[in-house]
């Protein structure tokens, strides 16, 4: 009997490991994580959309500030060419005042297009800071995630080196003549590829045993291993 306890207890952690790998690739851990990077992404995504708006405005106010600023320098060097007593022609003079006219009104359009770019950059900056603080907290989910994920993965490999250490153990007492068969079976088979015979059938077939197997395994002694000549598994007298 030893034999076969031991061919059972090896049948029952590679069903354990079946389990525990099939959960380790199904851990709903791993989709919280998945959720929770793809959220992260949608705002870094969105976070980056507003920032290349917000520096298209941005160049734009540089630009129309840096044309304020020449119109300012043209209008300071005409002014005091006009006031600076340079000028002694009445005509020269008119000329300039009206040179200096267009330059304020352009002045006045360009400092008013500063404003209207300002007012687009304002919410702008808002939807950014809104952003920023979102994405603190995805960050801080996220890190929680990973650690739950990593937590859980590391209990079930844990879980797994006891199991294979449990079936080490076992794997000792089976002889290898039996082992390879239960091997052979295992891959059509898997968790049933040894069973107990059962009142008078394999308790792992499909069908009933012909009557004549029937007995015939019936009349073996407890705990002897045979094979089922319906299904081919290992039947367990």
């Amino acid at each position: 009997m030893v034999v076969v306890d031991a061919l059972f207890a090896v049948q029952d952690e590679d069903v354990a490991r079946g389990q525990l790998e099939h959960r380790r690739s199904h851990l709903p851990e791993r989709t919280a994580l998945d959720d929770a990077e793809a959220a992260r992404q949608a705002t870094a995504t969105e976070v980056e959309r507003i920032g290349l708006e917000r520096l298209d405005h941005a160049h734009r106010q540089k630009r129309y500030e840096g044309e304020v600023a020449a119109v300012e320098a043209r209008l300071a060097d005409l002014d005091a060419k006009l006031y600076g007593g340079a000028i002694t022609s009445p005509k020269e003079a008119t000329s300039l005042q009206d040179e200096m006219g267009h330059l304020r009104k352009r002045q006045d359009d360009l400092e008013g297009q500063v404003l209207e770019i300002m007012e687009l950059i304002e919410p702008l900056e808002a939807e950014l800071l809104a952003l920023a603080a979102i994405g603190e907290s995805q960050d801080a989910t996220l890190a929680g995630a990973r650690t739950l994920l990593d937590e859980t993965e590391a209990a079930i490999v844990a879980d797994l080196a006891a199991s294979a250490e449990r079936r080490s153990i076992a794997v000792a007492e089976v002889p290898d003549e039996v082992l390879a068969r239960y091997e052979k079976g295992r891959r059509s088979f898997g968790s049933s590829a040894v069973v107990r015979f059962s009142g008078s059938d394999c308790s792992g077939c499909p069908y009933a045993m012909p009557a004549v197997e029937a007995d015939r395994v019936k009349f073996m002694e407890a705990g002897t291993l045979t094979d089922c000549s319906e299904c081919g598994r290992l039947v367990v007298r």
